[in-house]
Protein backbone atom coordinates (compact mmCIF):
# COMPACT_ATOMS: atom_id res chain seq x y z
CA UNK A 1 0.00 0.00 0.00
CA UNK A 2 2.90 2.58 0.65
CA UNK A 3 4.34 1.40 -2.54
CA UNK A 4 0.58 2.03 -4.22
CA UNK A 5 0.84 5.18 -2.47
CA UNK A 6 4.09 6.66 -3.77
CA UNK A 7 3.43 5.70 -7.28
CA UNK A 8 0.52 8.12 -7.00
CA UNK A 9 2.37 10.80 -5.49
CA UNK A 10 5.08 10.46 -8.80
CA UNK A 11 1.95 9.89 -11.08
CA UNK A 12 0.33 13.18 -9.39
CA UNK A 13 3.76 14.48 -10.17
CA UNK A 14 4.35 13.91 -13.66
CA UNK A 15 0.51 15.28 -14.70
CA UNK A 16 1.14 18.52 -13.22
CA UNK A 17 4.36 18.35 -15.36
CA UNK A 18 2.71 17.70 -18.17
CA UNK A 19 -0.42 19.76 -17.52
CA UNK A 20 2.14 22.69 -17.46
CA UNK A 21 4.01 21.75 -20.63
CA UNK A 22 0.77 21.67 -22.55
CA UNK A 23 -0.35 24.65 -21.13
CA UNK A 24 2.73 26.55 -22.60
CA UNK A 25 2.30 24.90 -26.04
CA UNK A 26 -1.27 25.95 -26.15
CA UNK A 27 -0.51 29.26 -25.16
CA UNK A 28 2.27 29.84 -27.81
CA UNK A 29 -0.06 28.42 -30.19
CA UNK A 30 -2.78 31.07 -29.37
CA UNK A 31 -0.03 33.68 -29.50
CA UNK A 32 1.22 33.05 -32.77
CA UNK A 33 -2.61 32.69 -34.31
CA UNK A 34 -2.97 36.08 -32.61
CA UNK A 35 0.27 37.41 -34.25
CA UNK A 36 -0.98 36.50 -37.87
CA UNK A 37 -4.35 37.66 -37.56
CA UNK A 38 -3.19 41.13 -36.35
CA UNK A 39 -0.18 41.35 -39.84
CA UNK A 40 -1.48 43.69 -42.61
CA UNK A 41 -2.14 41.37 -45.57
CA UNK A 42 -0.54 43.73 -47.91
CA UNK A 43 2.76 42.44 -46.22
CA UNK A 44 2.99 39.57 -47.70
CA UNK A 45 6.41 38.16 -46.48
CA UNK A 46 5.80 38.96 -42.75
CA UNK A 47 2.41 37.44 -43.05
CA UNK A 48 4.22 34.29 -44.11
CA UNK A 49 6.46 34.21 -41.34
CA UNK A 50 4.35 34.63 -38.85
CA UNK A 51 2.08 32.24 -40.33
CA UNK A 52 5.14 29.65 -40.34
CA UNK A 53 5.99 30.46 -36.02
CA UNK A 54 2.08 29.37 -36.03
CA UNK A 55 2.49 25.82 -38.08
CA UNK A 56 5.17 25.06 -35.85
CA UNK A 57 3.69 25.98 -33.19
CA UNK A 58 0.33 23.99 -33.72
CA UNK A 59 2.41 21.01 -34.72
CA UNK A 60 4.55 21.45 -31.35
CA UNK A 61 0.98 21.08 -29.68
CA UNK A 62 -0.28 18.51 -31.33
CA UNK A 63 2.79 16.20 -30.45
CA UNK A 64 3.00 17.13 -27.01
CA UNK A 65 -0.85 15.84 -26.78
CA UNK A 66 0.21 12.50 -28.66
CA UNK A 67 3.25 12.21 -25.86
CA UNK A 68 1.18 12.71 -22.97
CA UNK A 69 -1.55 10.84 -24.41
CA UNK A 70 1.06 7.56 -24.84
CA UNK A 71 2.33 8.53 -21.06
CA UNK A 72 -1.33 8.22 -20.08
CA UNK A 73 -1.52 4.45 -21.74
CA UNK A 74 1.91 3.19 -20.33
CA UNK A 75 0.79 4.52 -16.46
CA UNK A 76 -0.29 2.00 -14.77
CA UNK A 77 -3.77 2.07 -13.70
CA UNK A 78 -4.77 3.69 -10.07
CA UNK A 79 -6.15 1.25 -7.83
CA UNK A 80 -9.74 1.18 -7.39
CA UNK A 81 -11.11 1.20 -3.23
CA UNK A 82 -12.41 -2.14 -4.15
CA UNK A 83 -8.79 -3.67 -4.73
CA UNK A 84 -7.43 -1.64 -2.21
CA UNK A 85 -9.50 -3.54 0.10
CA UNK A 86 -8.48 -6.39 -1.20
CA UNK A 87 -4.84 -6.01 -0.73
CA UNK A 88 -5.59 -5.49 2.99
CA UNK A 89 -7.72 -7.82 3.52
CA UNK A 90 -4.76 -11.05 1.56
CA UNK A 91 -2.52 -8.93 3.32
CA UNK A 92 -3.93 -10.56 6.76
CA UNK A 93 -4.32 -13.79 4.82
CA UNK A 94 -0.56 -14.09 4.31
CA UNK A 95 0.53 -15.67 8.49
CA UNK A 96 -2.54 -18.13 7.57
CA UNK A 97 -1.58 -19.15 3.92
CA UNK A 98 2.22 -19.80 5.14
CA UNK A 99 1.37 -21.71 8.04
CA UNK A 100 -1.66 -23.87 6.18
CA UNK A 101 -0.92 -27.34 5.92
CA UNK A 102 -1.04 -27.41 2.61
CA UNK A 103 1.69 -24.60 1.53
CA UNK A 104 4.87 -26.28 0.29
CA UNK A 105 8.16 -25.41 1.11
CA UNK A 106 8.21 -24.34 -2.47
CA UNK A 107 5.43 -22.24 -1.92
CA UNK A 108 6.96 -20.20 0.86
CA UNK A 109 9.87 -19.53 -1.38
CA UNK A 110 8.16 -18.22 -3.29
CA UNK A 111 5.81 -16.05 -1.01
CA UNK A 112 9.58 -14.31 0.74
CA UNK A 113 10.80 -13.67 -3.00
CA UNK A 114 7.50 -11.83 -3.31
CA UNK A 115 7.46 -9.55 0.17
CA UNK A 116 11.19 -9.80 0.09
CA UNK A 117 13.70 -7.88 -1.98
CA UNK A 118 16.77 -8.90 -0.19
CA UNK A 119 18.08 -9.33 3.75
CA UNK A 120 21.41 -8.51 5.49
CA UNK A 121 23.15 -10.93 7.85
CA UNK A 122 25.31 -9.60 10.66
CA UNK A 123 27.00 -12.79 12.56
CA UNK A 124 28.12 -11.61 16.00
CA UNK A 125 31.57 -12.83 16.78
CA UNK A 126 31.09 -16.44 14.97
CA UNK A 127 28.54 -16.56 18.26
CA UNK A 128 25.09 -17.89 17.87
CA UNK A 129 23.71 -14.54 17.63
CA UNK A 130 22.42 -13.29 14.22
CA UNK A 131 20.74 -9.78 13.30
CA UNK A 132 18.90 -9.86 10.21
CA UNK A 133 17.88 -6.80 8.67
CA UNK A 134 15.25 -7.33 6.05
CA UNK A 135 14.22 -5.20 3.42
CA UNK A 136 10.69 -5.94 2.28
CA UNK A 137 8.80 -4.94 -0.51
CA UNK A 138 7.11 -1.42 -0.57
CA UNK A 139 10.09 0.41 1.17
CA UNK A 140 9.72 -1.46 4.51
CA UNK A 141 12.79 -2.90 6.59
CA UNK A 142 13.01 -5.06 10.31
CA UNK A 143 15.58 -6.01 12.39
CA UNK A 144 15.64 -9.12 13.64
CA UNK A 145 17.58 -11.19 16.54
CA UNK A 146 18.30 -15.30 15.33
CA UNK A 147 19.75 -17.85 16.63
CA UNK A 148 22.31 -20.01 14.06
CA UNK A 149 23.31 -23.16 15.40
CA UNK A 150 27.38 -23.28 15.85
CA UNK A 151 29.62 -26.21 16.69
CA UNK A 152 31.28 -26.00 19.51
CA UNK A 153 30.46 -24.65 23.38
CA UNK A 154 33.24 -21.85 23.04
CA UNK A 155 31.22 -20.63 20.02
CA UNK A 156 28.29 -19.60 22.42
CA UNK A 157 28.12 -15.80 23.35
CA UNK A 158 27.00 -17.62 26.68
CA UNK A 159 29.86 -20.30 27.51
CA UNK A 160 30.88 -18.64 30.48
CA UNK A 161 27.87 -18.29 32.14
CA UNK A 162 26.50 -21.41 31.02
CA UNK A 163 29.96 -23.34 32.21
CA UNK A 164 29.15 -21.32 35.48
CA UNK A 165 25.93 -22.15 35.68
CA UNK A 166 26.45 -26.12 35.66
CA UNK A 167 29.50 -26.00 38.33
CA UNK A 168 27.00 -24.44 40.36
CA UNK A 169 24.89 -26.82 39.92
CA UNK A 170 27.01 -29.91 40.22
CA UNK A 171 28.24 -28.29 43.49
CA UNK A 172 25.36 -28.18 44.89
CA UNK A 173 24.90 -32.07 44.52
CA UNK A 174 22.62 -32.18 41.22
CA UNK A 175 22.99 -35.18 39.14
CA UNK A 176 23.42 -34.66 35.32
CA UNK A 177 19.78 -35.05 34.24
CA UNK A 178 18.52 -32.38 36.84
CA UNK A 179 21.55 -30.17 35.83
CA UNK A 180 20.26 -30.87 32.38
CA UNK A 181 16.53 -30.07 33.80
CA UNK A 182 17.51 -26.83 35.37
CA UNK A 183 19.38 -25.73 32.04
CA UNK A 184 16.11 -26.75 30.36
CA UNK A 185 13.78 -24.69 32.17
CA UNK A 186 16.62 -21.77 32.24
CA UNK A 187 16.22 -21.57 28.39
CA UNK A 188 19.55 -21.85 27.69
CA UNK A 189 20.31 -24.46 24.36
CA UNK A 190 23.03 -26.09 23.13
CA UNK A 191 25.25 -25.94 20.02
CA UNK A 192 24.58 -27.44 16.91
CA UNK A 193 20.86 -28.02 15.93
CA UNK A 194 20.11 -29.87 19.63
CA UNK A 195 17.60 -27.95 20.84
CA UNK A 196 17.42 -29.13 24.72
CA UNK A 197 20.45 -30.95 27.35
CA UNK A 198 20.11 -33.94 28.35
CA UNK A 199 22.33 -35.84 30.96
CA UNK A 200 24.44 -37.38 28.57
CA UNK A 201 25.23 -34.29 26.69
CA UNK A 202 26.14 -32.07 30.13
CA UNK A 203 28.29 -35.69 31.62
CA UNK A 204 29.93 -35.17 28.06
CA UNK A 205 30.62 -31.08 28.72
CA UNK A 206 31.83 -31.93 32.23
CA UNK A 207 34.06 -34.77 30.73
CA UNK A 208 36.30 -32.29 28.14
CA UNK A 209 36.43 -30.16 31.10
CA UNK A 210 38.26 -33.10 32.94
CA UNK A 211 35.47 -33.24 35.94
CA UNK A 212 32.48 -35.42 36.38
CA UNK A 213 28.94 -35.19 37.96
CA UNK A 214 28.37 -35.63 40.99
CA UNK A 215 29.04 -39.69 41.60
CA UNK A 216 26.71 -42.91 43.92
CA UNK A 217 28.33 -43.29 47.07
CA UNK A 218 29.85 -45.99 46.35
CA UNK A 219 31.64 -44.89 43.58
CA UNK A 220 33.30 -41.79 46.02
CA UNK A 221 34.64 -44.68 48.65
CA UNK A 222 38.12 -44.59 47.59
CA UNK A 223 38.09 -48.61 49.69
CA UNK A 224 35.95 -49.80 46.75
CA UNK A 225 39.50 -49.89 43.70
CA UNK A 226 42.04 -52.18 43.87
CA UNK A 227 45.54 -50.35 43.31
CA UNK A 228 45.96 -49.23 39.38
CA UNK A 229 42.38 -49.08 39.23
CA UNK A 230 40.21 -46.10 37.41
CA UNK A 231 36.73 -46.08 36.92
CA UNK A 232 35.93 -45.62 33.10
CA UNK A 233 35.67 -41.96 32.95
CA UNK A 234 38.76 -41.55 35.25
CA UNK A 235 40.67 -43.25 33.17
CA UNK A 236 39.36 -41.75 29.80
CA UNK A 237 40.76 -38.46 31.15
CA UNK A 238 44.35 -39.79 32.45
CA UNK A 239 45.00 -40.94 28.71
CA UNK A 240 43.10 -38.48 27.75
CA UNK A 241 40.44 -39.84 25.53
CA UNK A 242 36.88 -39.99 25.02
CA UNK A 243 34.90 -42.27 27.33
CA UNK A 244 32.98 -44.28 23.95
CA UNK A 245 36.40 -46.01 22.21
CA UNK A 246 37.74 -46.49 25.90
CA UNK A 247 34.63 -48.49 26.35
CA UNK A 248 35.00 -50.57 23.05
CA UNK A 249 38.55 -51.07 24.08
CA UNK A 250 37.46 -52.75 26.91
CA UNK A 251 34.86 -54.98 25.59
CA UNK A 252 37.83 -55.89 23.26
CA UNK A 253 39.67 -57.34 26.30
CA UNK A 254 42.39 -53.96 25.47
CA UNK A 255 42.32 -53.11 28.85
CA UNK A 256 42.03 -55.54 31.82
CA UNK A 257 38.87 -54.72 33.80
CA UNK A 258 36.36 -56.18 36.31
CA UNK A 259 32.52 -55.27 37.33
CA UNK A 260 32.25 -53.77 40.48
CA UNK A 261 29.09 -54.99 41.94
CA UNK A 262 28.59 -52.47 44.63
CA UNK A 263 28.99 -49.62 42.54
CA UNK A 264 25.50 -50.80 40.30
CA UNK A 265 27.58 -53.11 38.36
CA UNK A 266 30.60 -50.26 37.11
CA UNK A 267 33.40 -51.13 35.41
CA UNK A 268 36.63 -50.69 37.35
CA UNK A 269 39.80 -50.68 34.96
CA UNK A 270 43.64 -52.00 35.36
CA UNK A 271 46.21 -49.84 34.80
CA UNK A 272 49.57 -49.06 35.77
CA UNK A 273 52.18 -46.80 34.72
CA UNK A 274 53.21 -48.95 31.63
CA UNK A 275 49.33 -49.66 30.71
CA UNK A 276 48.62 -45.63 31.10
CA UNK A 277 51.54 -45.26 28.53
CA UNK A 278 50.56 -48.40 26.11
CA UNK A 279 47.00 -46.69 26.10
CA UNK A 280 48.51 -43.33 25.03
CA UNK A 281 50.09 -44.64 22.27
CA UNK A 282 47.55 -47.13 21.07
CA UNK A 283 45.39 -43.80 20.84
CA UNK A 284 48.24 -41.79 19.00
CA UNK A 285 48.68 -44.95 16.50
CA UNK A 286 47.52 -44.21 12.80
CA UNK A 287 45.83 -47.01 11.01
CA UNK A 288 46.81 -47.10 7.47
CA UNK A 289 46.84 -49.55 4.83
CA UNK A 290 47.84 -51.77 4.10
CA UNK A 291 47.44 -52.56 7.87
CA UNK A 292 44.10 -50.97 8.85
CA UNK A 293 44.17 -52.89 12.34
CA UNK A 294 46.16 -51.72 15.31
CA UNK A 295 49.59 -52.86 16.34
CA UNK A 296 49.01 -56.03 18.39
CA UNK A 297 51.57 -55.18 20.45
CA UNK A 298 49.29 -51.73 21.41
CA UNK A 299 46.63 -53.73 21.74
CA UNK A 300 47.66 -56.08 24.29
CA UNK A 301 47.52 -55.77 28.42
CA UNK A 302 50.44 -57.01 30.43
CA UNK A 303 49.36 -59.74 33.31
CA UNK A 304 47.79 -57.49 36.46
CA UNK A 305 50.08 -59.17 38.61
CA UNK A 306 53.41 -58.01 37.03
CA UNK A 307 54.92 -54.99 38.80
CA UNK A 308 55.44 -51.67 36.90
CA UNK A 309 59.02 -51.54 34.98
CA UNK A 310 61.45 -48.83 36.50
CA UNK A 311 63.15 -46.81 34.01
Amino acid sequence: MAAEQALRAERARLEAHWHQRLARARYNAQRAARHDDAVEPENRLVARELARRWEEALGHEQHLQEEYARFRRECPPALTSYEREAILRLAHDVPALWHAAETAPQDRQEIVRVLVEHGTIDVHDESEQVDVTSHWAGGVTSAHRLRRPVARYDQLSTATALVARIDGLRQAGHSCAQIAEHLNREGVSPPKRTERFTGETVARLLNRRGLHGPRPRAMADASVLRPYEYWLADLARQVPMPIAPLHKWQRFGWVHSRQVPVASGRWALWADADELERLRALRASQRTWPEPHSPQALTTPKRCDMPPQRA
